[in-house]
């Protein structure tokens, strides 16, 4: 069986946000909490996947939703939306020059949605497949990365709070960023 059952746990800093009801300490500083920081892009990435890359990776920085640990997933959500833009323009392309031939755009999207098999039926076209597949897709990273709106709830931000140990970097002298900007020091 994989993954677990049951909503997940709130993050601590959502708890904090809405008032700790439980009335337990909080400790902020519980979990994985890697360095805040941009990772390079790959060098694979598509046009559109980079201009994604670019977009989105001072977001996730200011959150604190980012590390260099995330550099594949990251990679993975932006060729996926890079790709699913591409896919966009060219349907889109498709529709216009059908309109630009007098089709109605009704027609004109329904022509590029639908092919007719030899027997009759009307058979949704491989672009369409393809856009519904990378729609899906970048839903999923985006659920990872707590850039839906249902996903917020459950991400929990680096805070870069680290034990002393060897070959692990001190904590850096800059402001708390993300939600470990509320936490309280000293407890």
């Amino acid at each position: 069986m994989t993954g677990s059952r049951g909503p997940l746990p709130k993050p601590a800093a959502l708890k904090l946000l809405e008032g700790n009801a439980g009335k337990r300490p909080l400790d902020l500083a519980a979990g994985v909490n890697p360095r805040i920081e941009i990772p390079s892009p790959p060098k694979h990435l598509s046009v559109e996947a980079k201009k994604e890359w670019k977009r989105i990776t001072p977001l996730l920085e200011e959150l604190g939703l980012i590390s260099g640990l995330d550099r594949t997933a990251l990679a993975l959500y932006c060729q996926a939306a890079g790709r699913l833009s591409e896919l966009e323009t060219a349907f889109n392309g498709m529709v216009a020059r059908k309109v630009e031939e007098g089709m109605d755009y009704a027609d004109a999207v329904y022509h590029c949605s639908y092919a007719v098999t030899p027997s009759g039926y009307a058979q949704q076209s491989v672009i369409v497949q393809l856009l519904g597949k990378h729609r899906e897709q970048v839903n999923r990273y985006l659920m990872h990365f707590g850039l839906s709106p249902a996903a917020r709830g459950r991400v929990q931000p680096s805070n870069y709070v680290q034990p002393t140990l060897p070959g692990i970097d001190p904590k850096p002298e800059s402001p708390a960023s993300g939600f470990a900007r509320f936490a309280v020091v000293g407890r």
